[in-house]
């Protein structure tokens, strides 16, 4: 950039990054300033995770080279000047997990008067161009940016770009999961796409005249993409959450929030009325809701090793960046150290177990309770799911509607096909999202676990997980004949390990206090 005649300002900063610990990171900012203060924002990272090829990601460095080099002109008398602002931006981080962009649009959004922001990553891969839209739950880029993205490049490149497809974009509203470049600068309110190659071919040898002529096809694309932007009339872009279902058809996120709370609403209607049919029959679902209570805690201390192993070292552990998930960072754990916590896991659950552990069929009241106080349960957290984190809805939808018909199933096969119809929605999300992201199932769910252990993936999401499994782990229970009530529906319960413990503590401790006193 220098040897264009441009200036360059460099912000540096120490982060510690999953698989990489603390190290020094650098972006390098070029400003061309135009006739308005308003500004369109250039991006591409420079780094690697170490097993790149040319296309990932010097092929977006060179463009974003090309697209300073008409402002340097050294010999021209009078560079031009843009209308808007161009802020072109070399970042750093980006091959594990964008903290470069992250950085930059924090710092950038306390300035505002963003127009849009454009990422360049993968131009020289060869095969149809792809933007992406993406940031979660949080928002999406609006339809006019991505309809004008679409447009410059199907005109320069000859083939409309790809979105991703809408159980993609709706598993990753659901989650939330956000990967690239784009997703920082949504997360703030700012209009962002990020245009791509094709995804990473399986290793076979690509000729360099392809790798040329797509980074070609695309920076010319990218050219004209930032002519538009800095000729258009709009103070912004703006941001939504929305479901794309290509450049021209999107569904608002109003509606999908409006239609998925509308989908609880029966589901509870049932609940209702089951509850009142046990209560109808005179059913005691204390044992019940006791037995559930154990499997919630169960699930609890799960989580609580999870974020121990996370402390320790075990898992991956840095700031919050969704870092690669076939990168270096991805599946860097310690076998010593996830064998103990196994057996901690299994310890908690053996010392649960012996309050839950059938020795006698349960009654049909029996039974019934269980069913009721698990029912509950996921009515209740359907609720919260609604209000809160009202995409995630669409993994709960099959267990609400498949189990509550399981009172009713008469037959062991019809119970265990209604069970696993309803763990269809998570199991769903899963096979989708190692669609997009290339990858086998056992990695999306190490990967998703690796995520919750930084805290990318919250621990309000991580909860409201750990408290589905709770109710599904008791319907399993149920589906199985494995069901017993807590304590086998003694009433009150006798106290179990933690308050005997408690209470001879105690008295230790009294009759050490009496001993002193004499």
């Amino acid at each position: 950039m220098t040897s264009l005649g441009l200036t360059t300002e460099e912000d540096v900063w120490r982060e510690e990054l999953p698989g990489l610990g603390e190290v020094e990171l650098r972006n390098i900012v070029t400003v061309i300033r135009g006739r308005s203060p308003s500004m369109v924002i250039v991006v591409a990272h420079r780094d690697n995770d170490g097993a790149g090829t040319a296309a990932d990601n010097p092929s977006g460095t060179a463009a974003l080279i090309e697209l300073a080099r008409p402002y340097g002109a050294l010999g021209a008398a009078e560079p031009p000047v843009p209308q808007r602002t161009l802020v072109l931006v070399s970042t750093d981080g980006g091959a594990w997990g964008g903290a470069g962009a992250a950085r930059l649009a924090s710092r950038i959004g306390e300035q505002g008067d963003v127009v849009a922001v454009l990422v360049l990553h993968g131009l020289a891969r060869p095969g149809v161009p792809q933007l992406a839209i993406g940031a979660g739950a949080v928002a999406s880029p609006a339809r006019a940016l991505v309809g004008t993205a679409a447009a410059r490049v199907a005109e320069q490149v000859g083939v409309a770009p790809e979105l991703p497809s809408a159980p993609a974009q709706l598993v990753a509203l659901g989650i939330p999961l956000a990967l690239g470049e784009q997703a920082p600068f949504l997360q703030r309110g700012m209009a962002a796409v990020a245009l791509t190659g094709a995804p990473p071919d399986s290793g076979e040898a690509v000729d360099a005249r392809v790798r040329v002529n797509a980074l070609a096809g695309l920076g010319r694309a990218a050219e004209a993409l930032i002519g538009s932007l800095d000729a258009t009339p709009r103070r912004s872009f703006g941001t939504a959450d929305s479901l794309f279902l290509d450049e021209r058809r999107v569904v608002g996120g109003w509606a999908l929030r409006l239609l998925l709370a509308i989908a609880v609403a029966p589901f509870a209607v049932g609940v209702v009325d089951l509850l009142a049919r046990a209560r109808r029959r005179g059913v005691s679902v204390r044992p019940a809701f006791r037995a559930l209570r154990s499997r919630i805690l169960v699930c609890l201390y799960a989580g609580a090793l999870l974020w121990l192993a996370t402390v320790v070292g075990v898992l991956p552990s840095g700031a919050q960046y969704p870092f690669p998930p076939t990168g270096p960072a991805a599946g860097d754990w310690s076998p010593v150290g996830v064998g103990i916590l196994a057996a901690a896991l299994v310890g908690g659950w053996a010392l649960a177990r012996r309050r839950l552990a059938r020795r006698l069929a349960p009654s049909p009241s029996e039974t019934l309770a269980g069913y009721v106080a698990a029912l509950v349960w996921l009515g209740g957290l359907s609720v919260v799911v609604a209000a809160a984190r009202p995409y995630a809805v669409l993994f709960l939808l099959p267990s609400l509607y498949a189990w509550l018909w399981l009172p009713r199933a008469s037959s062991h096969v019809a119970r265990m096909a209604l069970f696993a119809l309803g763990l269809s929605g998570p199991v769903g999300g899963v096979l989708v999202l190692a669609g997009s992201l290339g990858t086998s199932v056992s990695d999306v769910a190490r990967y998703l676990v690796e995520l919750a252990g930084i805290g990318y993936i919250g621990p309000s999401t991580v909860l409201l997980a750990l408290a589905w499994t709770a109710a599904a782990a008791q319907l399993g229970a149920l589906a199985l004949g494995r069901y017993a009530p807590y304590a086998a529906g003694q009433e009150p319960p006798p106290p179990g390990l933690v308050r005997t413990s408690v209470a001879r503590a105690a008295r230790r401790r009294a009759g050490t206090s009496q001993a002193s006193g004499m």
